[in-house]
């Protein structure tokens, strides 16, 4: 390997997991954030606002995971790491839309 292809898969690597770690944080600010939205509110619909917030937490660390597999692909792009992506993909990207949908859902009904 080259000195300048090892520099690139380890920039890429670390890249990766900046990402995944990113990640991580998100979750752990979404579920802060859940918490305290229910605890700030005393209103029935406290249960719903506070999904709303996970769930936007959760949509961008699925962005950020996204991001971080895409990541590990471009480095190691072997057609079983290629469909593996895939799969990842298209499990992400079905999450995403039924958290958007249902958050829209919940606004237009509210």
């Amino acid at each position: 390997m080259h000195e300048l292809e090892a520099t690139v898969v380890w920039f890429a690597d670390l890249l990766q997991v900046i990402f995944e770690a990113a990640s991580v944080l998100v979750v752990a600010a979404g579920g802060v954030a859940f918490v305290m939205a229910l605890l700030a509110r005393k209103a029935s619909n406290a249960s719903a606002n506070a999904r709303h917030v996970l769930a936007r937490y959760l949509i961008v660390a699925l962005e950020l995971q996204l991001a971080a597999d895409i990541i590990a692909t471009a480095t190691d792009p072997s057609l079983q790491e290629i469909g593996k992506l895939a799969a990842i993909a298209l499990i992400r990207t079905f999450l995403n839309y039924f958290l958007v949908a249902e958050i829209r859902a919940d606004k237009q009904a509210g």
